[in-house]
């Protein structure tokens, strides 16, 4: 094969959502497989809706994904460059001025087919077709016009994009054929639906990319989903971004639409989660924390990297995003916890001076970790001749705030002995006066 050139040519009306970012990911990974070039193209040429704000969001979605381009272009910049080809066709009585705008005239015989890598033939009769604007009365050039002659001065070799193009494609071949220029290969991916095969919108929970980093997505996980939306490799559904590059072809494209899952992304996250490097993990840990209002950054920096790690490492067992780490982790800082609904009627009034017993033991520890904890906890029950069972998620709730939470011990080590000591003689209170 050639050099591969495509791109990415998103319109900056909007943010980067989930059906452009997955055409985004398939050109990228289309063209590190083969070697060649990721070209990222605004097509910015209509003035009215276009904003810089768009432009800018779609290139921190791409660069939070690490879907790096290897050229930038703007429309906008290219006007010149249009409007001779529009000369061009104006000069070959291909096209024609109207109300101050310039018409392409489409053939009113003939059958235009479209040979598509993953739809194979299609056909179009040009009598179906209408005559359409490829410049605008105020000398910008139209989508269907600046494309192909962006695309064919770019080299592009493959077109990969939303089958919802398929209706531009007959008309765009039959401008290459009018400027004498060879076209691309066109693949049209399947549209992705909603649960309900309906197409797909914020119902769904099809939001910005952004969106998805705002609620404690990690961009690994986000790649490896939108993969997964109209590809496969045999039935493996986790892939790295290496295995990704080097497995990914058209030839593995289905041909039907594919079903976003939210729920699937939400597993596919946490399986994220549970690879990712620790210390990065923690690093993220402390931005969520903060981003969702849990704590300061000096309450967070006050912490120590140590128990910031081992506080990832446990939270990202049982939560299925950063946002659910970073509330899950609310225990780790001063202040009140209110207690669940189903926890309500767990401190039972002869609960009151097991708990007391208990702080009093943990006191006691010379150190305080997980172990001995532990053994100073066991201690106290042997004493008053209590299973763990009897106190277990009295003491959970008292110091998570939650009714599941990674192992006992393990959370009152990590909530530190002031915290751990406070919240059980607050939890005794409340047992006696039967507040709770």
């Amino acid at each position: 094969m050639a050099e591969v050139r495509v791109r990415f040519a998103p319109s900056p009306t909007g943010y980067l959502h989930v059906g452009g970012a997955r055409t985004a990911l398939f050109n990228w990974l289309f063209s590190r497989h083969h070697g060649g070039t990721f070209i990222l193209r605004i097509e910015d040429t209509d003035r009215t809706r276009s904003t810089e704000e768009a432009i800018q969001q779609i290139l921190d979605s791409l660069s939070w994904l690490g879907l790096t381009w290897d050229e930038f272009y703007r429309q906008t910049d290219r006007l010149e460059v249009h409007r001779r080809a529009a000369e061009e066709l104006l000069r070959k009585g291909l096209a024609y001025e109207h109300e101050g705008a310039v018409w392409f005239r489409i053939p009113k015989t003939g059958t235009t087919v479209v040979e598509d890598l993953l739809l194979g033939r299609v056909k179009f009769k040009n009598s179906e077709l209408k005559d359409l604007v490829i410049l605008r009365s105020d000398g910008t050039p139209t989508y269907n016009f600046a494309c192909v002659v962006d695309d064919s001065d770019m080299g592009i070799t493959h077109v990969i994009r939303g089958d919802d193009h398929l209706n531009n494609t007959p008309k765009q071949l039959l401008i290459y054929q009018a400027l004498g220029r060879e076209p691309p290969k066109f693949a049209h991916l399947p549209m992705i639906l909603g649960p309900d095969k309906t197409k797909l919108s914020k119902r769904h929970g099809a939001v910005s990319v952004l969106e998805y980093r705002r609620r404690g997505f990690l961009p690994e996980a986000l790649i490896n989903f939108f993969a997964r939306l109209g590809w496969s490799h045999g039935d493996q559904e986790i892939f790295s971004r290496e295995e990704l590059v080097e497995l990914f072809d058209l030839d593995g494209v289905g041909k039907s639409a594919a079903v976003f899952d939210e729920a699937k992304l939400l597993w596919i996250n946490h399986e994220w989660l549970r690879r990712a490097e620790l210390g990065r993990l923690a690093r993220l840990l402390s931005e969520y924390i903060v981003q969702e209002g849990i704590a300061s950054q000096e309450e967070v920096e006050a912490l120590g990297e140590a128990r910031l790690r081992r506080a990832a490492e446990l939270l990202r067992e049982r939560n299925k995003t950063l946002v659910d780490m970073a509330h899950a982790a609310r225990f780790l800082f001063p202040g009140e916890l209110p207690w669940p609904e189903e926890a309500k009627g767990l401190l039972a009034p002869e609960l009151a001076g097991p708990l007391l017993k208990i702080a009093e033991a943990l006191e006691g520890c010379q150190e305080f970790t997980p172990e001995a904890v532990e053994q100073a906890l066991r201690g106290a029950l042997a004493e008053l001749g209590l299973p763990l069972k009897a106190v277990a998620q009295a003491i959970r709730v008292a110091i998570t705030g939650r009714t599941v939470s990674p192992g006992l011990f393990d959370v009152i080590s990590l909530a530190g002995r002031e915290l751990a000591l406070a919240r059980l003689r607050k939890a005794a209170e409340d047992a006696r006066k039967g507040a709770r």
